[in-house]
C-alpha cells in the first residue's frame, strides 16, 4: 500500500502510535485527527492535525504549550527530553552551551515563563543558537496574546517537520 493509503487503514491505536508524538506529549491531537480519515494526502493529514490544535480550547492550547520542554533546561540536562526534542535542540547547538550561555538561557527561559505562563517555544531546527537567543530576548517584549500566537505557530512548524520525518521513514 502507498503511504497515505496505509495510514488511512491504521487502527486508532496504530494511528496514535505513529502520529501521537508529532506534538510534544500531546497524543490527544492525533487521536482527534484520526476521525477525519480518510486523508487525501500527506498535506491533508498535516492540516487535520493542525486543525485539531486550532479548534482546541484555550485551556487545551495552553496545555500543549506547557507540554514543551524548556530549551536546554532541566530535561535536557537530565536526559529526559523526547528523542525528537533532543535532536532538535542539538541541531540548533543548544547541547554545546558553555556555562555562561547556559546561565543566560536559563535566566531568559525563567523570565519568559514568569511573564507568559508557558515556556519559550521556537522551532530549533530552523534556527541557530544565536537566532534563538535573539528571538527569546525580542519576544520578551511582546504581549501575552502575541506570544500565544507565536508559540502556537512555532509548535506548528515543529510538528510539520516531525511529521515529515515520520512520513519519510520506510
Amino acid at each position: 500500500m502507498a503511504g497515505i493509503e496505509r495510514i488511512n487503514a491504521y487502527s486508532p491505536a496504530e494511528f496514535s502510535a505513529a502520529f501521537g508524538k508529532v506534538y510534544e506529549h500531546s497524543p490527544w491531537i492525533a487521536e482527534r485527527a484520526f476521525a477525519q480519515r480518510p486523508f487525501a494526502s500527506d498535506t491533508a493529514l498535516l492540516l487535520a492535525l493542525w486543525g485539531v490544535v486550532q479548534t482546541a480550547s484555550a485551556q487545551e492550547q495552553l496545555a500543549l504549550l506547557n507540554a514543551h520542554p524548556e530549551l536546554a533546561g532541566k530535561e535536557a540536562q537530565t536526559g529526559t527530553l523526547t528523542q525528537a526534542s533532543t535532536h532538535e535542540q542539538s541541531v540548533a547547538g543548544l547541547g554545546a552551551l558553555d556555562a555562561a550561555q547556559r546561565a543566560d538561557l536559563s535566566d531568559l527561559n525563567r523570565r519568559y515563563l514568569e511573564r507568559f505562563g508557558f515556556p519559550f517555544i521556537i522551532c530549533a531546527r530552523l534556527n541557530s543558537r544565536d537566532a534563538i537567543f535573539g528571538s527569546l530576548r525580542a519576544r520578551l517584549t511582546n504581549t501575552r496574546e502575541q506570544e500565544l500566537q507565536n508559540a502556537l505557530t512555532q509548535v506548528g512548524q515543529i510538528a510539520r517537520l516531525r511529521l515529515l520525518d515520520i512520513l519519510a521513514e520506510p
